[in-house]
């Protein structure tokens, strides 16, 4: 599988944390952290693993050759409070590129926990010949995802402007923010 993990991580709260591999036995666990996701942001989800019924079926599915999937877990307790998924292009061509996509339980988003996993996204990403790290925002929802994001190095490549619709059906801009990785970094 993947090496490294699992790697140990601390929140600013000090809350110890484990960012490892999902597993498929973390279906029910991860059901109930994405449960916990606001409605309002369940409804810009590319998947919608909030579903069991889905996410099991996702979870069937997974192929680590496309998709790696690394969660944060509570040390002390093995609750899941955060999920995030590394998308590869099966594509010749867009190889060097992948998608990010990160969830976080809405009680530790102010605890660097998407920070901590999307540093260590990029090394695995370096490690499997990944460029660029390509996320993207949904204007108006993702602010505070947006502001860390910049943080970390990603910078605005494009904003589709009415990209998306809420549940009223007011249009949203969808901001796509790129993060370019080097091979010679050695701050990792």
């Amino acid at each position: 599988m993947l090496k490294g993990y699992p790697k140990t991580v601390v929140t600013k709260d000090g809350t110890t944390v484990l960012l490892r591999p999902l597993d498929k036995t973390d279906t029910e666990k991860l059901h109930t952290m994405l449960a916990l996701i606001p409605e309002e942001e369940q409804w810009f989800l590319r998947e919608n693993l909030t579903d069991i019924r889905l996410l099991e079926r996702w979870m069937e599915r997974l192929d680590f050759n496309y998709i790696l999937p690394i969660v944060a877990v509570r040390e002390d307790s093995g609750e899941i409070i955060g999920f995030l998924r590394l998308y590869r292009s099966p594509s010749g061509c867009a190889r060097h590129v992948a998608h990010l996509r990160v969830t976080i339980h809405p009680q530790y988003r102010s605890q660097r926990v998407g920070s901590w996993m999307i540093l260590d996204c990029a090394k695995l990403a370096l490690e499997h010949g990944i460029e660029k790290l390509v996320a993207e925002f949904v204007s108006e929802v993702e602010e505070v995802a947006i502001k860390a994001a910049r943080r970390l190095d990603f910078h605005h490549e494009a904003v589709i402007k009415d990209y998306v619709k809420d549940r009223r059906g007011d249009y949203k801009d969808l901001i796509i923010m790129v993060k370019t990785l080097y091979r010679d970094w050695s701050d990792f």
